[in-house]
């Protein structure tokens, strides 16, 4: 039984990590994300832990950012330098737009 009233219990078949295969699991679903699961065969449990999941997406975020000149200048040896040139205004002007998209999304998780 859900221990907040916005709570929503589901049961499914989800491949359990411990199993080793696809097993009955009860899903908790909080007011608005993935509280818990529960393998139904052997018990574990998986709790999704938000705060942490922020912290590591904030870690990965700063990584990407940091090593984008690397990626870039990897990526440049894989083209021809007018392709990558000409794809540079379009991915410049949209890059922007798409991280305050993925931000956006993450803080109405909030």
């Amino acid at each position: 039984m859900p221990e907040e009233a916005d709570e929503k219990e589901v049961f499914m078949d989800i491949y359990c990590l411990h199993c080793k295969e696809e097993t009955p699991h009860k899903v908790i679903y909080g007011p608005k994300y993935l509280k818990e699961m529960k393998c139904e065969a052997c018990g574990t449990v998986l709790r999704v832990d938000r705060k942490q999941m922020l912290k590591t997406y904030a870690t990965e975020f700063v990584d990407r950012v940091l090593t984008k000149p690397y990626r870039m200048k990897k990526e440049l040896r894989g083209k021809e330098l007018s392709d990558f040139i000409l794809s540079l205004p379009i991915r410049i002007a949209s890059k922007p737009v798409r991280v305050a998209k993925e931000i956006s999304e993450i803080l109405k998780k909030k």
